[in-house]
């Protein structure tokens, strides 16, 4: 008796917290969507850079090399890589159409971690679309229906408890990395005095464009404006660690300002990858899976 009462109560959970909707859709198209932007607008060269000797640049192949055996844009050798690139594109657009969900999804994983494994210009947008990608594939593979942006009924299966588990792993995930990202600055120096955002944004890599910097600089002159700032960020990389445990309103709250706050990032340092990553998770992390959003492409 106790345990058919039990059954009952997860499928009636299940069916409140219904994991497949246009919500999943959004962020696995704009996943893909930063990924193609980044193969789209870099040359060959530039994505995957050679030693005089010939072997390929990145360091992550060489600990793992026999993985690399089963990378999808070295499959036939990397002299192939840019015929593996276009399919890589195709794949992608397939993802963000929606359609074949299961097997996109398996796609999407392996052209997302071979990217990661094999090019020259990764970040860590690159490794958060890895993760992201290898997490959704239970709720993809466990996903009926035909498109990700449909908005169907809930319907009574335990496959809804697999779908939900995926989507509880990544909300964890997310909270995980802001969590590292405040807590781990707090042993760098430059981040415990106040002063990091101006080394940053003066850095000869990453830092802000040559235009920018006068107007930045200008405003970082004043101390209590470049302290404020460096620990603005701190707090608010707390704050996004707690909306682990927020309610829905505080999230809903939280998701706009968490968005311009890393589109930011683009404008001063200019890693496009890591925003689009970074919005999908934002997505997944911040706004209710069982509440469609408002709108429907079929």
């Amino acid at each position: 008796m106790k345990l058919k009462l039990i059954e009952e109560k997860i499928k009636e959970f299940s069916v409140l917290n219904f994991p497949y909707t246009n919500i999943i859709g959004l962020a696995r198209s704009i996943l893909a969507f930063g990924t193609m932007l980044t193969l789209l607008s870099n040359k060959t060269s530039v994505l995957i850079q050679r030693s005089s000797e010939g072997d390929l640049f990145n360091p992550m192949l060489n600990p793992i090399a026999p993985i690399n055996k089963f990378n999808f844009f070295l499959l036939f050798g990397v002299e192939y890589f840019p015929y593996m690139k276009l399919l890589a594109i195709a794949i992608l657009i397939i993802v963000i159409t929606g359609y074949s969900i299961k097997v996109s999804s398996l796609l999407h994983w392996w052209v997302s971690i071979s990217f990661f494994f094999c090019s020259s210009v990764i970040d860590g947008g690159d490794q958060i679309t890895t993760i992201l990608t290898f997490l959704l594939l239970p709720l993809c593979l466990t996903d009926k229906r035909k498109n990700h942006w449909e908005k169907t009924r809930p319907y009574s299966s335990t496959l809804n408890i697999v779908g939900l588990s995926s989507v509880y792993f990544i909300k964890l995930q997310i909270a995980i990395i802001y969590f590292h990202a405040a807590v781990g600055k707090l042993d760098v120096e430059e981040w415990s005095n106040g002063t990091a955002l101006y080394y940053w944004f003066n850095h000869s890599f990453f830092g802000a464009s040559d235009n920018l910097i006068p107007i930045i600089n200008f405003s970082l002159s004043n101390s209590w404006i470049v302290t404020a700032l460096t620990y603005g960020v701190l707090i608010f990389e707390v704050l996004l660690f707690l909306c682990l445990l927020a309610s829905e309103k505080i999230k809903r709250m939280v998701l706009i300002p968490a968005i311009l706050f890393h589109f930011l990032i683009i404008i001063f340092h200019g890693i496009f990858s890591f925003f689009f990553a970074v919005t999908a998770g934002l997505i997944l992390y911040l706004l209710p899976i069982n509440k469609p959003l408002k709108y429907d492409f079929n």
